[in-house]
């Protein structure tokens, strides 16, 4: 059964490539599809330029999404930046 859970995130300071990088490697590890959201602007957590891109778009103080899908949403959220999240 497919599952779906988000978490918002405040961005805190500028993200980085080597953040970007560390998502991707997270989503990789996970057996659900992992998306960040802001704006009617979605990505998938798989590909390196467009989390880039994505992070571009971001300034301190924006808020964004962290969105799991698949049957292991709610254990592969906790793998997924938790320090991070600002509510769910």
């Amino acid at each position: 059964m497919k599952q779906i859970c988000s978490r918002k995130v405040k961005v805190t300071a500028k993200y980085t490539v080597n953040k970007a990088i560390e998502i991707m490697q997270s989503a990789k590890k996970i057996n659900s599809q992992l998306f960040l959201s802001k704006d009617g602007i979605t990505v998938h957590a798989s590909g390196l330029s467009q989390l880039v891109s994505f992070f571009l778009t971001l300034k301190e103080g924006d808020s964004f999404l962290y969105i799991v899908e698949g049957a292991d949403a709610e254990s592969a959220m906790s793998l997924i930046s938790p320090q991070e999240t600002v509510s769910q």
